[in-house]
């Protein structure tokens, strides 16, 4: 018997899994839908659940009731007239990954004859509703975005929800709205954060700190990582080892006033994972200025391999962030999902390691060696 997921109401589960259906390929196009009798024995749900997820899928075009006949996946979901223009929303234009996260985006829509319409949130909650607003307002075919503080819960929800009715495709890169069912192009943060852990557990580090972003959901999902990767090798967890921050609290984290209670939380440690580059670097010129060395002193893996990565003193051990590869695959996404009228599969992209020179060996007798 399929499962619906207990933690949404049954109607938005219900909803889901006729979308999931929708674009696994079981259900297509001109397809009749299961009753709703037969899908509430299914599901052990009442009429009224299977009639409000259902009508739900109705209002957003996916499915059409006829008369007499039954409910049917929408043979002509598509918008008769296009505009030829997609809506990009991004966090920033100048951080290191997204300008070639727009080069991707860029190759796809214009070798399909779209325009690009580029909006900048800067992280801020208030920046997305006023992009997302004017989208609705100007009308365009489809957007391509990247969630805002997506570790927190989202008040532009509802705007999403009127994309929905009003048919216009969306696709999520980098990270993305947990309660609202989507197409996704991101990370392996996990896995990632799993990995820069076990980079430092064999190079000897039993005793690991971290600095990891609080309001995104990749620093959840690399925290999530590193956690697993010290439970699984037996390593302990000093959660005073362990710092968070939020968007704009970095450079003042990091940047001479807290020097020295940063140092006091990671006293105890001789390795750190950074949630990306730019912390790693960071996180360097602060030892810098308290006297330590890095790898001698503290070993760091950082996440992203920025151009930056590679001119540090010394060069960051990284992990490579696609940016080129997750704008084009979100690009093409879209155009498939404003194509067919179906909500595209997510992607999860891995990042490669890229090994320098921040990471020494670690001897409890000897301490650190290159």
């Amino acid at each position: 018997m399929p499962q619906l997921d207990p933690s949404v109401p049954k109607h938005k589960a219900l909803s889901e899994y006729i979308r999931q259906q929708i674009a696994d390929g079981v259900f297509r196009r001109g397809d009749k839908l299961t009753s709703e009798n037969t899908l509430a024995e299914e599901f052990n749900i009442s009429r009224q659940t299977v009639r409000q997820a259902i009508g739900t899928l109705e209002t957003e075009g996916i499915l059409v009731r006829r008369r007499g006949s039954g409910t049917y996946i929408n043979a002509s979901p598509v918008k008769s007239h296009r505009t030829m223009t997609i809506g990009v929303i991004i966090t920033y234009v100048d951080s290191y990954i997204f300008p070639d996260i727009i080069k991707g985006i860029e190759q796809v829509l214009t070798s399909k004859g779209y325009t690009m319409s580029l909006g900048v949130t800067h992280n801020r909650v208030e920046n997305e509703t006023r992009l997302l607003t004017s989208l609705l307002e100007k009308g365009v075919d489809g957007i391509i975005a990247e969630g805002t503080k997506t570790a927190l819960p989202n008040p532009n929800l509802h705007l999403y929800e009127q994309l929905n009715r009003c048919r216009i495709p969306y696709v999520f890169m980098n990270g993305y709205y947990r309660a609202l069912p989507c197409c996704y192009v991101v990370t392996d943060d996990r896995g990632t954060g799993y990995k820069a852990t076990e980079l430092l557990r064999k190079a000897g580090h039993s005793h690991i700190g971290g600095i990891f972003k609080a309001d995104d959901m990749q620093g959840h999902e690399r925290y999530a990582g590193f956690i697993q990767q010290l439970h699984e090798s037996g390593a302990e967890l000093d959660e005073d080892a362990v710092l968070w921050y939020s968007t704009g609290d970095l450079i003042s984290l990091l940047s001479g006033d807290y020097d020295k209670q940063v140092i006091k939380r990671l006293e105890r440690c001789t390795g750190v994972v950074c949630y990306n580059d730019d912390v790693a670097m960071r996180l360097m010129e602060l030892l810098k200025r308290c006297g330590r060395r890095v790898p001698e002193d503290l070993s760091l893996v950082s996440i992203d391999n920025a151009r930056m990565s590679k001119l540090a003193d010394p060069p960051l051990t990284t992990f490579g962030h696609p940016s080129e590869a997750v704008g084009r695959e979100a690009a093409l996404r879209l155009c498939n999902m404003i194509d067919t009228g179906m909500r595209d599969a997510p992607v999860v992209m891995d990042m490669p390691l890229v090994e320098r020179q921040s990471i020494a060996v670690y001897s409890p007798r000897n301490g650190a060696s290159r």
